[in-house]
């Protein structure tokens, strides 16, 4: 009889968009480390498109919150973590990670979450929110370095092994 093995955890990585920004580029490289490690993902986003959406992998999902703006996305990305229960939730960006943070929280589920961002807010209602909410994230990860080496931190800050595979 042959063992059946459950499937590997499930990852969601929420992004402001796919767009040629450094902010999609970081989300799509981090999704293929991780994919790459054996997890499985979902990509989500705000608003469907951008030039980066054909790059993802086949095996990846995409979400499309159908938002115009990240800000506005936390609500409905609170659903996507409460029905869809993730494994975890990484937001890349500073506004991404702050509306995955809020997310989590306002889902109740446990979820852990991660951000990675390229620099930190410097002023503003952005830095009071990120002193509030980043002290609940399991690992924020900054500057736009090796997506291996963030996939690593992340999964360790997460309690997952490096890899499933």
């Amino acid at each position: 009889m042959n063992p059946t093995f459950p499937p590997p955890p499930r990852l969601a990585v929420f992004v402001s968009g796919l767009d040629d920004t450094p902010a999609g580029r970081a989300a799509l490289a981090l999704a293929d480390a991780l994919r790459r490690r054996g997890y499985g993902l979902d990509v989500v986003a705000p608003m469907g498109g951008g030039a980066l959406r054909a790059g993802l992998h086949p095996g990846i999902g995409q979400i499309d919150l159908a938002k115009r703006h990240t800000a506005t996305s936390v609500l409905a990305l609170a659903r996507i973590v409460a029905e869809r229960r993730p494994a975890g939730l990484i937001g890349v960006g500073s506004d991404a990670g702050l509306a995955a943070l809020g997310a989590v929280r306002l889902a109740r589920q446990g979820t852990p979450a991660a951000v990675l961002e390229d620099m930190p807010p410097s002023a503003g209602l952005r830095r009071a929110l990120r002193g509030w909410l980043h002290p609940r994230a399991a690992v924020t990860v900054s500057g736009a370095g090796d997506p291996e080496e963030a996939a690593r931190l992340i999964l360790a800050a997460f309690g997952f092994p490096g890899a499933i595979r």
